[in-house]
């Protein structure tokens, strides 16, 4: 009699991507395993009061890096997370979680952190068979000639220095036929060129340390971007103001170059504190006039009071278990470093160290979805896109990947944008959401009128939840 050996998937990662994509590989009859770093599940909706401080080098592009002690080592250990004390849900309850699995009666419209976190507690406990913590995955690459394995993919994991594995430093070997990449792209700070940076002489920080406003009592900040972060930190400060605390900043400055979308509680008046300002162009060296340096934006404006910079200006994209020197990624890479223009200043030569970003701010040669490695599909990536939903979406492309693997055709074509490197080419927003959506369920044969109908198939969002989507966009 034979057997029939399950096609093995590997997921790494078990944050919001991860774990929904566990039950989307099950139930095409998967063997299925989820590798996460951290001691629990979540991703970046672990809460750490108390991360590790954030230090700062320069790479030879004059990029300001930021890192823990720990990254900065190359230590096998998950990285600090971006989750601050005042997170609440900018998506209402109705419409973020997953398809199959709604919030409990009673949950507030709008959730905190910690009810999100225990969302996804609850969610992993019915695959908890399927999820090994503490494997931090440092090398995944096609088998080479000569290797035992059959399979397609040689995978290399070791005990997360931060666990208490007696095997830490052991590196252990795996094979998979398929890897689904879920652990999203928040790992590396991103923090923008900027002329002279490194003559500043005040603290800086990247908004994956922020944790609380009152941390910054009687200083001056000034908080750099004009995204969802950006939009929280500004209002906490504000609001401490606001109600005259004994812990509040004593200014606040925001840089920002694009359209204010993000700020929510107007009436409250903590808008009345924030000084917005244009672009940093350049920092100039500590003075007479400036004990940290003189900051100049790209309208001339001069400050000189600022104690310390947020930059609440996102991450790269960076896959470090992914190498350049493996194979199939020696041919077609699937990042590109982030460039300067030619000819500005950069760091004088003992501002620089051998940290650099790693990454860069969109995923190539993939397909036009954003789901496939084209040189060997048997590579998927979830969650690139930005602005949409993370539970119903990466979900949604799980359920994708599953049905193509499993032998439903698609036709897979490079992505009309390829050369673009901006994070621009992903952002998907409403209606751009249920587009992508309801067009991928059509292509394996789903895609109704209904959110799931009679026979289990998934279809589109009903118009309430759409209108909804709306409101927030």
């Amino acid at each position: 009699m034979t057997i029939a050996v399950k096609p093995s998937v590997l997921i790494i990662g078990c944050g919001p991507a991860g774990l929904g994509a566990i039950e989307q590989f099950l139930r095409k009859g998967f063997d299925v395993v989820a590798y996460e770093a951290r001691d629990s599940i979540g991703g970046l909706w672990n809460f750490d009061p108390n991360p590790p401080p954030c230090t700062i080098s320069f790479d030879k592009l004059g990029h300001a890096i930021a890192l823990s002690e720990l990254e900065r080592q190359g230590k096998p250990a998950p990285a600090p997370t971006p989750m601050y004390a005042g997170v609440t849900a900018n998506t209402p309850r109705d419409i973020m979680p997953y398809r199959s699995h709604p919030y409990p009666n009673g949950t507030v419209e709008y959730p905190n952190y910690k009810t999100i976190y225990q969302y996804q507690l609850k969610h992993a406990k019915r695959y908890a068979d399927y999820i090994q913590l503490n494997r931090v995955v440092t090398r995944v690459r096609h088998t080479p000639e000569g290797h035992s394995s059959v399979k397609r993919w040689l995978v290399e994991w070791t005990p997360s220095y931060t666990s208490k594995s007696p095997d830490i430093g052991t590196v252990f070997e795996e094979e998979f036929d398929h890897i689904v990449v879920a652990n999203g792209t928040d790992s590396r700070p991103f923090i923008p060129y900027i002329n002279g940076l490194w003559s500043w002489k005040g603290e800086i920080i990247h908004s994956r340390w922020y944790r609380t406003p009152e941390a910054f009592a009687g200083k001056t900040v000034m908080v750099v971007g004009g995204g969802p972060s950006s939009a929280d930190i500004v209002r906490e400060l504000g609001m401490l103001k606001v109600t005259n605390s004994p812990s509040q900043a004593k200014k606040i400055y925001r840089s920002f170059r694009s359209k204010l979308r993000y700020d929510t509680e107007h009436e409250k008046g903590w808008p009345a504190h924030i000084n917005n300002l244009s672009p940093m162009k350049i920092v100039h060296p500590p003075s007479e006039d400036s004990q940290t340096g003189r900051i100049v934006t790209v309208l001339d404006e001069v400050i000189d009071d600022v104690d310390i910079i947020i930059f609440a200006t996102s991450f790269v994209a960076r896959f470090e278990f992914f190498k350049e020197t493996d194979a199939p990624f020696s041919q077609a890479p699937l990042v590109r470093y982030p460039q300067v223009p030619k000819g500005v200043p950069l760091p004088p030569a003992d501002f620089i160290t051998e940290a650099s970003l790693e990454g860069g701010h969109r995923v190539h040669n993939l397909d036009s979805h954003q789901l496939f490695y084209l040189p060997d599909p048997t590579l998927a990536f979830l969650l690139l896109h930005a602005e949409a939903i993370p539970w119903p979406f990466s979900e949604m492309q799980a359920r994708v990947v599953a049905a193509y693997w499993t032998g439903t055709p698609l036709d897979l074509i490079p992505h009309s944008d390829e050369d673009n490197d901006s994070h621009s080419v992903l952002i998907l927003g409403h209606p751009g959401e249920f587009e992508y959506a309801e067009g991928l369920l059509k292509l394996i044969g789903e895609g109704g009128t209904e959110e799931v109908d009679s026979e289990g198939r998934w279809g589109a969002w009903p118009e309430w939840k759409k209108h909804i989507r709306a409101l927030i966009d």
